[in-house]
């Protein structure tokens, strides 16, 4: 909590006690009605209403410090949040995760599938008061490929060029007909800076964080808090809000976002009427934010949680040994430790949302939660274990993760395997992470993919903490990358899955619904791959 919310609320107490000296009897349902979260201010209707010309605030309790503001630079949740809500895309994704234009007007790809030809929307202004052009596209997309994981796997060799004032040239040195997809992927996204921005960065990113988005930070104070405010000069698109595309309304004047690590802390401040909402709160808290008046709560699915082994060194070498672990393991005793009830997880193996109409698949599907001891152990004599240690790596800091290497530890040493269950703080869990001779197994999370088949944990060049050395699934990226249609892609992306299933990069539990609380007056939040706080207000 910041040290400037702690004094107003001194501030507020005190007013309230010296009221209350005075003898006025309608002080103290003020006060009742403020601390059951009905009212989130003391201020008036008159003076918070928009529909009355007023400034609406909105205060929000974030549960986790993102490593950076700049979207180029990190994979992180809590930057992907805080970014898109700042800058925007030359294409995002709609409800469906479907790639649509948004700051491109259009586009059209060459016969050959190697050029990309972009024209961009005219008049579209950064929060610096300069018009967007193609300068600046191109500057912040080369950049953007030469920094991040995606541009770095899909267009190391490319070269984007500017045509003019409104049209950027995306050329590449093999056919990419699928490239849109990867342009739009909101997380490390190619957000689109000012040339100038973009020149003035160092090796620890952008030090002016000027987009074109509905909102503009005010003030970022690393580590504490993140204060926007809507910008009067937005370009708007005339169609209709779809997921992170379309017309994008700041209804609220001011956005203060606190970070608060602490979830005991961001839910008591919610009961308080201190934030208007709260990021990810424990499950344990359900009951009470549905039964509280004033109250209510926000659960979509967001991801799949799973575990990964260690392919580099160890006993997890061998795919016997993962098809072992994977035959024991009972998906539903360990989504109920981690989430509780089936209203905020589903026993589901794919590998995105089942919104996602173009990739969903059971592929797999009997691999899947096979709760069979009597195998694993067969399965595990095959690979030849012998008592040996596995180590398993989780953190507090993310509670389900914990809660789901518990039961993992108890079914494996169920089997009679020596397990070893080692906690860190995430920072030094990623450390160790790092090292292959520290750990066996950890256990992790993944917010859905626009673009399952380059997700980071897939592909082996990534090296991703694990260290995938499937040929095959290499094999079949790649094609799901040169498909010349989409349903060609779709129907490679089904024996991908089934090839994860077999290979075993992880295991993946099932997909989640993270509890978000809000009070009862905010409607409009809403979760698309990312936080989603335009089109939000308080009536």
């Amino acid at each position: 909590m910041s040290f400037k919310r702690i004094l107003l609320m001194l501030l507020f107490v005190s007013v309230i006690a010296l009221v209350a000296c005075q003898g006025d009897d309608d002080t103290d349902v003020e006060a009742d009605t403020e601390s059951s979260g009905e009212e989130s201010s003391g201020s008036s209707d008159s003076e918070t209403s928009e529909s009355d010309g007023g400034s609406t605030e909105l205060t929000l309790a974030y549960d986790t410090i993102p490593p950076s503001l700049d979207p180029h630079m990190s994979t992180a949740t809590g930057t992907t949040d805080f970014a898109l809500q700042i800058y925007e895309t030359l294409f995002s994704i709609d409800s469906d995760y479907v790639a649509q234009p948004m700051l491109a007007a259009s586009s059209e790809m060459s016969d050959d599938n190697q050029t990309l030809t972009i024209e961009l929307r005219e008049g579209v202004m950064f929060h610096n008061g300069e018009e967007m052009t193609a300068e600046d596209v191109v500057a912040s997309m080369n950049r953007w490929k030469e920094i991040s994981t995606k541009g770095q796997a899909n267009l190391s060799d490319a070269t984007f060029e500017a045509n003019g004032d409104y049209e950027v040239v995306l050329k590449m040195n093999k056919p990419e007909p699928l490239i849109v997809n990867i342009l739009a992927h909101p997380e490390q996204a190619p957000a689109i800076m000012p040339k100038e921005v973009i020149d003035n960065a160092t090796a620890e990113g952008v030090s002016e964080y000027v987009g074109t988005g509905p909102f503009k930070v005010e003030e970022y104070v690393d580590t504490q808090s993140l204060h926007l405010k809507k910008f009067e000069d937005y370009s708007a698109l005339d169609s209709e809000s779809d997921g992170l595309v379309g017309n994008k309304t700041a209804k609220v004047d001011e956005i203060l976002i606190d970070i608060v690590t602490d979830e005991t802390i961001r839910f008591s401040g919610l009961q308080t009427g201190e934030y208007d909402i709260a990021t990810r709160l424990s499950y344990d808290n359900v009951d009470q934010l549905q039964s509280e008046e004033g109250l209510k709560e926000f659960a979509e699915a967001f991801g799949f949680q799973g575990m990964f082994f260690n392919k580099a060194n160890g006993f997890f070498t061998d795919n016997k040994a993962r098809k072992a672990v994977n035959a024991a393991l009972n998906m539903d005793d360990i989504l109920t430790a981690a989430y509780v009830s089936p209203d905020y997880y589903s026993a589901d193996n794919s590998l995105v949302n089942s919104d996602q109409a173009l990739w969903h698949s059971d592929a797999g599907s009997d691999q899947y939660n096979q709760d069979n001891p009597e195998k694993a152990k067969e399965l595990l004599d095959e690979a030849g274990y012998g008592g040996e240690e596995i180590v398993i790596l989780a953190t507090r800091e993310y509670p389900t993760h914990y809660q789901a290497a518990i039961v993992i530890q108890s079914q494996l040493e169920d089997l009679g395997m020596n397990v070893s269950l080692e906690v860190y703080d995430w920072a030094t869990l990623l450390e160790h992470r790092e090292n292959p001779e520290s750990w066996d197994i950890f256990v992790s999370g993944f917010n859905f993919d626009p673009d399952p088949a380059n997700a980071v944990y897939l592909h082996s060049e990534n090296e991703y903490a694990g260290w995938n050395e499937s040929d095959e699934i290499d094999r079949l990226v790649e094609e799901i990358n040169q498909s010349e249609s989409q349903d060609e892609a779709t129907e490679l992306f089904h024996e991908l899955q089934e090839e994860v299933w077999d290979y075993l990069p992880f295991i993946l539990f099932g997909h989640h619904k993270p509890l978000h609380g809000l009070q009862s007056n905010v409607e409009g939040f809403d979760i698309n791959f990312s936080m989603v706080l335009w089109n939000l207000e308080k009536k």
